[in-house]
């Protein structure tokens, strides 16, 4: 794999990679659906979602019909946080590489440091691709 493992630099790294695999696959296979700020916390809470069933919830997710895995990862203790450009378009990359998150895409640049990553554990959805 050419991209660094990013579940390692989670705090609980096992909570995502029970479901989606060790190692996880990249942040770019993900689509970032929402960046939620939180400045009385100093926190980033970062929601990312695919359609695709985890290989480690394969068998309990097509029996209960799910097509798509969503997962959330809390950015605590943020400093430095810059937006250098936002924009209407997708964010197409994210990237955690030590204690620093860059988060871009055309015209858009957001970046901070946080103290800890912590994930919560990856759900199963059903949803439709025709939104």
């Amino acid at each position: 794999m050419s991209e660094r493992d990013w579940s390692a630099e989670v705090a609980n790294p096992e909570t995502v990679r029970v479901v989606l695999g060790t190692p996880p696959p990249p942040l770019s296979d993900y689509h970032l659906d929402s960046v939620l700020i939180d400045e009385r916390e100093a926190s980033v809470t970062l929601r990312f979602s695919a359609f695709t069933v985890p290989v480690g919830a394969a068998d309990l997710w097509q029996v209960r019909g799910h097509n798509a895995v969503e997962f959330v990862l809390v950015c605590i203790g943020v400093k430095n946080f810059e937006v250098d450009a936002w924009s209407g378009w997708p964010t197409t990359a994210a990237t955690l590489a030590g204690k620093s998150v860059v988060l871009a895409g055309q015209d858009k640049r957001v970046s901070f440091d946080t103290a800890e990553i912590r994930a919560q554990s990856p759900v199963g959805r059903l949803w439709s691709r025709a939104e």
